[in-house]
């Protein structure tokens, strides 16, 4: 590393001068351009631009053909703007290019989804969930039929459209709040009050012309994401996963697993999930935030995605014979922020689906430089931003790419022309594994594709239930099924044959369910499949593989419930046992479906030592939805841990709150990652920056042992030392501590940034030491250069300053307490500081303040403002480094009813723009941009790197390769420029009339923890909170034009920009 920054160093004028002189090259989109894709792929233009624009989403009918949903409607649309559609590509001389784009629909709102069942196109298309149907074969829609009305408005809305093998249609749901004529069980999720009585599903049908495209404004009032289904037609609307922010798509495995993808509202990251019913990801739980589902009251997710700022779009399971053996039953994932495909290995652990292996790109549009929304072009750099993934009965993999900017700019759809839509791309992009030959057409497009599916022989059948094209199982299964008895037995004997595949075994065992269901049979059939001893027959006279067995068992267990099997109680309490954590989840699952009855307690005998993961948590959920509460609460005192948790745990999601404050008590070493809600360790420093040492303390609120580490990892009671009351540090550190007890954490992780203040930093960076006074004054804390909105004014009020004047931000506040008001001592409040500075007063606006207060300060224009409603005039004086005395708030005996406030600035300092920035990178100091960064900059506060700060804003690691210095630069100076989604801030008014300006990283129920924008972390209660709005600003600081110079702005983006 020396090596290297000592050639950096050398060569840095050359090299960012050369930088700076290739952003010009950033503003044409080379519209020809391909991604780079892993060695053996090749890459194509299926489609692209005039035909579509902005697509979302693709599917495939039962002729084969690809349907594409793109147009103008996003991202901010009006009653009047022009509306989005759907268009066939047509692909007739098997080159791998549509030569045919052809019209389906038209008139919609923005459309996301798409999903075939028999003749009926199912769309959503915000806010509604529209059915489309040809009823003359021509490949253009007749009928528009409204099924669900007043859903979210386009910005998180409904996604990830697919019929499962179970006969349900099962949707995704983003964050955005719906209508109050939205279906009952939406309004439901989000708390929406409403005494609505439109009866869904709706049955108007209308054409093309008549349709009533409904509005939904765009803002941002975030609710809670989940995950629905209904029946066909659609009835019988139910929540099945919950506690989401923006779930784009979904999809299933060949055993009928459901994987999905939840854009993260911050850190950590994107999340990669596997939904369960019931199960409770975190976004507005009532009383615990987990995003990864680590702790025990949240379902658990799988993985994360590699960046904090993906978008996962489009996700599809691939199992078709064309990519070669090393791709196949694997997921494909597309992420819209970072340009690219990813392959997705998955392995089971009990009963959770996790990833096998690294995973990695197989298509890389490279990183834009526009940030995460936008886009800036370059010769060879390719418009890739995936938008949804489907397979193809050729066993390409389909790829919808958005254009390069976010959204369209408002026009009324009169003035919509070729002209206006020349402005915007979209494409479709093909990709295609040049060491394996396609599925040829002869295979897949054979004539039974000509005919009516009524005439197809049973073998016809049975293949298309193996196909990656979701309309060709779902259409199989129906025509199965719609047969009936007739083709029961045959099934039966297929799938004991064991010569099917996984995909085609699943979906004909829920044939046989659905026909069984039909016709009022009994399930003794079902129930064999459910068995380890898999019968041998003259068609199948050895054994299917295990994990097809396996397969099987968890089907056949699942329909039992699905079908209303109250016979086949007994049997589903004995595989509650069963060795297998997926068979004993399928087993709840299913006993959740025909209810528990008087089998209670020996439900709860078998289920009580359980140790899976996701079958525990199904477990307890279930529980919660079959017993009275009066019950489970006499389980509180059950003499098995394993019950009395289950129970707790149930009692805790209804909003127990006392329960909720014993919450160890009930889940003990349970809490996987998690810990006790309520604060047990606080640690305190004399002085967070200091020159020689510092003293911390540890205060534990409950007996225990406390241990803790300095370099920013977890501490534990083996990697870490043990504390005593106070301890000494003369180093800087990222001191983490919790307490343990019996070997077990019981306390929340607690976190304290120790600075010690470098010789350059004192002569560089406004340090404020050695507080002390009259009153209150000797607990006075600075906060180095913490002023902004949203921070607290004083020590012991909870008001906020609501304005800070441009020049103002990012000073440095001395916070006083509002009890010392009274205090008329001549020296009441004195400090030393190591630099010649401005000191800024704010006095009380309703009075004059003492002239003996102000002597030698001169009025200025500015005025801060509180959330209390007061103003306050600045007064401000240059002063000296050494001790500063400032006299008491009513040094002449009347005067101010507040107490006055205390800011300082570095003097010299001048408003800073971007291209004295831009100028001054040619003599860049990458030492001085490291201190500027981890000190007076407070870029740790939102950033992480080398393992110190907060990892609340993007990673900064490696971003030399995703952003150019001008973007850096820009960032700094003009942060509310270009505001980076899932970047921007909220605004909290609060009942105690307090303002809070931050970035949201977890939300409950109960709480919100907003981050400020010096990094300070508050925690309020949402029954607190009054009004809560997007605050249309950067999470980024907009003071750093006035607290870093043009010099420091390029030392600090040149350290950046080095780092790998």
């Amino acid at each position: 590393m020396t090596i290297y920054l000592k050639i950096f160093r050398n060569s840095l004028s050359s090299f960012l001068l050369a930088m700076l002189l290739l952003q010009d090259m950033h503003a044409e989109v080379d519209k020809n351009a391909l991604p780079k894709v892993e060695e053996g792929f090749k890459i194509n233009f299926f489609v692209k631009e005039p035909h579509i624009i902005n697509p979302s989403s693709l599917c495939f009918d039962r002729k084969g053909q690809l349907y594409v949903g793109a147009g103008p409607q996003y991202r901010h649309p009006k009653e009047d703007s022009p509306t989005d559609y759907i268009k066939i590509l047509i692909d007739s001389n098997n080159d791998g290019i549509a030569e045919t784009v052809k019209t389906f629909a038209e008139g919609l709102n923005c459309v996301q989804a798409m999903a075939w069942k028999g003749n009926e196109l199912w769309v959503a298309n915000a806010p509604e969930l529209t059915v489309l149907r040809d009823t003359d074969g021509d490949d253009v829609a007749d009928e528009y039929q409204v099924i669900y009305t007043g859903l979210n408005n386009l910005r998180h809305s409904v996604h990830g459209l697919n019929w499962g093998p179970d006969g349900w249609l099962y949707f995704t749901m983003g964050n955005t709040w719906v209508k109050p004529n939205a279906p009952k069980p939406i309004r439901d999720l989000q708390g929406i009050k409403s005494d609505d009585k439109t009866q869904y599903p709706l049955t108007k049908v209308y054409t093309k012309d008549s349709y009533p495209k409904s509005y939904h404004p765009m803002n941002k009032d975030e609710k809670e994401g989940g995950i629905f289904r209904c029946r066909p037609g659609g009835h019988g609307l139910e929540l099945f996963a919950r506690g989401m922010r923006n779930p784009w798509d979904m999809c299933m495995d060949s055993g009928f697993n459901w994987l999905a993808t939840d854009n993260d509202p911050g850190r950590p990251g994107e999340r990669i999930f596997m939904p369960i019913r019931h199960g409770h990801y975190s976004m507005r739980h009532p009383w615990k935030f987990d995003w990864m589902g680590k702790h025990i009251a949240i379902a658990p997710s799988s993985d994360l995605f590699p960046s904090v700022s993906g978008s996962g779009t489009g996700v599809a399971f691939y199992s078709s014979m064309h990519f070669p053996q090393e791709y196949r039953d694997q997921y494909l994932i597309a992420d819209w922020t970072n340009n690219c495909i990813f392959l997705y290995d998955p392995k089971w652990i009990g009963s959770l689906q996790v990833p096998a292996k690294t995973k990695r790109k197989i298509v890389d549009g490279g990183a834009t430089l526009g940030g995460d929304l936008g886009y800036k072009g370059a010769k060879g750099r390719s418009l890739f931003r995936p938008t949804d993934i489907e397979i193809g009965p050729d066993g390409a993999l389909y790829i919808a790419g958005w254009g390069s900017v976010y959204g369209t700019e408002y026009v009324p759809n009169e003035k919509w022309t070729p002209e206006e839509n020349a402005k915007y791309q979209g494409r479709v992009f093909r990709l295609i594994h040049k060491e394996s030959s396609l599925i040829p057409r002869t295979t897949w497009d054979t004539p039974k594709r000509k005919k009516s599916i009524e005439t197809w022989n049973f073998g016809e059948l049975i293949e298309d239930l193996g196909s990656n094209v979701h309309v060709w199982r779902v259409h199989a299964q129906d025509e199965l099924v719609r047969r009936g008895e007739a083709v029961r037995d045959e099934l039966f004997a297929t799938i004991w044959a064991g010569q099917l595949s996984e995909t085609q075994a699943t979906w004909a065992i829920w044939a046989i369910g659905h026909i069984g269901k039909a016709h009022g049979q009994n399930y003794k059939n079902i129930e064999k499949f459910t068995s380890s001893q898999w019968e041998v027959t003259k068609k199948a006279n050895q054994l299917p593989p295990a994990n097809y067995r396996l397969n099987i068992r968890i089907q056949a267990t699942r329909i039992l419930g699905e079908n209303g099997a109250l016979a086949a109680a007994p049997l589903l309490i004995k595989l509650l046992a069963d060795k297998e954590p997926r068979i004993r989840l399928a087993a709840m699952g299913s006993l959740d479906r025909i209810g528990w009855g008087k089998n209670s307690t020996a439900i709860l005998d078998t289920v009580a030592y359980e140790t899976d993961r996701v079958a525990h948590y199904t477990n307890w959920q279930v529980m919660r939805r079959q017993l009275p509460e009066d019950k489970r609460r006499a389980l509180l005192k059950d003499g098995r841990s394993g019950i009395r948790r289950m129970a707790a745990l149930g009692l805790m999601e209804e909003g127990d709150r006392a329960l909720q404050q014993r919450a160890d008590e009930f889940l003990g070493s349970a809490v996987a990652g998690g810990s006790n809600p309520l604060k047990i360790l606080t640690l305190s420093a004399s002085e967070e920056h200091f020159r020689n040492s510092t003293q911390i303390r540890f205060v534990s609120a409950n007996p225990g042992d406390i241990f803790y580490t300095l370099d920013g990892s977890e501490p534990t009671t083996k990697n870490s030392l043990k504390a005593d009351k106070e301890l000494t540090l003369v180093t800087s550190a990222t001191l983490k501590a919790a307490v343990f007890k019996d070997g077990r954490r019981i306390s929340e992780i607690e976190t304290l940034e120790l600075h010690k203040i470098s010789d350059s930093e004192w002569k560089d960076r406004l340090f404020v030491r050695n507080i002390r006074g009259q009153g209150s004054a000797k607990s006075y804390q600075a906060q180095l250069e913490g002023l902004q909105r949203g921070t607290l004014v004083y020590a012991d009020r909870n008001y906020t300053f609501t304005e800070i004047p441009e020049a103002l931000a990012g000073a440095t506040h001395i916070r006083t307490h509002n009890d010392d008001k009274s205090n008329n001592k001549t020296a009441f409040l004195q400090f030393d500081i190591n630099l010649p500075a401005t000191l800024y007063l704010a006095y009380d606006g309703r009075t004059t303040p003492p002239k003996t207060l102000v002597a030698g300060m001169e009025q200025t224009s500015m005025t801060v403002r509180m959330s209390n409603g007061e103003s306050f005039p600045v007064y401000r004086r240059s002063v000296d480094a050494g001790e500063v005395i400032l006299g008491g708030n009513k040094l002449s005996g009347a005067d101010g009813e507040s107490m006055y406030q205390v800011f300082l600035t570095k003097t010299g300092l001048r408003k800073t723009n971007i291209a004295a920035a831009t100028n001054a990178m040619t003599k860049a100091n990458l030492k001085h941009g490291e201190e500027i960064f981890f000190g007076r900059g407070t870029c740790f506060a939102c950033h992480q790197v080398k393992g110190k700060g907060v990892p609340i804003g993007p990673d900064m690691n490696g971003i030399n390769k995703r952003r150019d210095a001008d973007y850096i630069i820009r960032s700094i100076i003009l942060p509310d420029e270009y505001i980076v989604e899932g970047f921007q801030q909220t605004s909290l008014e609060m009942n105690d009339g307090r303002k809070l300006f931050g970035m949201i990283q977890e939300e409950t129920k109960q709480t919100v923890k907003i981050y400020l924008l010096t990094g300070q972390q508050i925690s309020v209660n949402t029954k607190d909170i009054r009004k809560r709005n997007d605050a249309k600003n950067s999470s980024m600081p907009s003071s750093f034009s006035h607290t870093l110079s043009a010099q420091d702005v390029a030392d600090v983006t040149a350290w950046i920009m080095q780092l790998e």
